[in-house]
């Protein structure tokens, strides 16, 4: 799979419900908020009030989320605690939040079987909250609405997962029942989003077909959601599809628009700004070539009537003018062959894509190489269309062979 799709964060933040009153900590520093709950160890916490446990599962569920991006071992740790606290409590939506967060730690950190087994229980613990059991400040169980909250967010998370070891059909599988419970609620941002998915999945193995229904659907739920970040990514993504159908003009007039709102809020959306400018820059690229081939083509077919129409003249006529004729067309073919653009010649590389290109050599995933350089999969993923545009290759096979024959690898 050339490329894993994105990470569908609006399932990663699905929600909790809290338990009792408590003050957020995480416009804070981490630190002081692990100071607030190091003082309740086991011991102390077995002689809690409810309300005390309330706070301190509140706190462990800030501290998960907020170590998640910078320390991913804190925040395992923190979530397994909230996690052993909320299912004694049966507060199951934190608890399943909890056991999705170490799956999705260990999906990171590429241990695919500990993921699954974590997305499982989470799956299990949502079983217990669809059987609406009476529970402690919940009597009548919890709400449709948060089940269905609870089995979307899994369903994606575990679509995510067989995505990126291009297990499609299973990828697809559950993308889709996390698409019904989406529509279902009407929960369009989501939905704009697990279509967006779905469509970078559809491109990535190549069927163009599922991908432009995927990315229109994206599109779709975006505007009825007036949403114009999810507006300005479907309108990306369809800006790549259509390069790979060679419909360049729709490809500049989709990425025009996706570049008006990534522009306008680049300090935010940097990354996809790059993407967008790196994609209209393959679409202006296939522009010239198609317009030097027609461009080539006329002069060729033009030629060619010309010497027709010479040959049948002359054939009329003498052998002698019959070669003259003849030796004409092989001018007009030389002359368009010293026309062609020349080959073979190193594009200018900097040293990190010289980095990425060894080890796109060595067979590397775009997984294992960002973990080699510290850098995430989608700049990887960035680097290589910039590769294969340098080097001028359809594929990462045609890229390696290149960069072999002029000696950068």
């Amino acid at each position: 799979m050339k490329n894993a799709p994105l990470i569908l964060t609006i399932f990663l933040l699905s929600g909790a419900i809290s338990y009792g009153q408590y003050t957020d900590h995480r416009d804070h520093e981490l630190d002081s908020l692990e100071t607030v709950v190091a003082p309740w160890t086991e011991a102390r916490m077995a002689n809690a009030t409810p309300e005390e446990k309330s706070m301190i599962a509140d706190a462990w569920h800030d501290l998960m989320w907020g170590y998640s991006n910078i320390s991913p071992g804190r925040s395992m740790y923190f979530a397994r605690r909230n996690m052993e606290l909320c299912l004694k409590e049966s507060w199951l939506n934190q608890a399943l939040q909890s056991a999705k967060m170490i799956g999705q730690h260990h999906w990171a950190s590429g241990q695919i079987d500990s993921a699954m087994t974590y997305f499982n229980m989470a799956l299990a613990i949502a079983d217990r909250m669809a059987l609406k059991e009476s529970l402690p400040g919940k009597p009548d169980g919890y709400k449709q609405s948060t089940i269905d909250d609870a089995y979307s967010g899994i369903y994606g998370a575990i679509g995510n997962l067989y995505a990126s070891i291009d297990s499609i059909p299973r990828a697809m599988e559950y993308y889709r029942k996390c698409g019904d419970l989406l529509e279902k609620n009407g929960w369009n941002e989501s939905c704009s989003v697990l279509y967006q998915n779905m469509g970078e999945t559809w491109l990535d193995a190549g069927n163009l077909k599922e991908a432009g229904t995927s990315y229109n659907k994206a599109l779709q739920f975006g505007k009825v959601a007036e949403d114009s970040l999810l507006i300005a990514n479907a309108q990306a993504g369809l800006g790549a599809l259509y390069l790979e159908q060679g419909k360049t003009s729709k490809a500049l007039q989709q990425l025009k628009f996706a570049d008006e709102y990534f522009s306008t809020h680049e300090d935010q959306e940097y990354r996809s700004r790059l993407y967008t400018l790196d994609v209209t820059g393959k679409v202006l690229e296939a522009q010239k070539r198609q317009t030097r081939t027609i461009a080539i083509g006329a002069f060729v077919l033009a030629a060619l009537l010309l010497c027709l129409v010479l040959l049948l003249i002359r054939a009329l006529h003498l052998s002698k003018e019959k070669r003259a004729a003849n030796e004409v067309i092989g001018e007009i073919i030389s002359e368009s062959e010293e026309k062609a653009p020349a080959t073979g010649v190193l594009p200018k590389l900097t040293d990190r894509e010289r980095d990425i290109l060894a080890l796109v050599a060595k067979g590397l995933t775009n997984k294992e190489i960002a973990s080699k350089l510290y850098l995430t999969e989608q700049t990887i993923k960035w680097y290589r269309m910039r590769l294969t545009t340098k080097f001028e290759a359809k594929n990462a096979s045609e890229l390696i062979v290149k960069a072999k024959e002029l000696g950068v690898v």
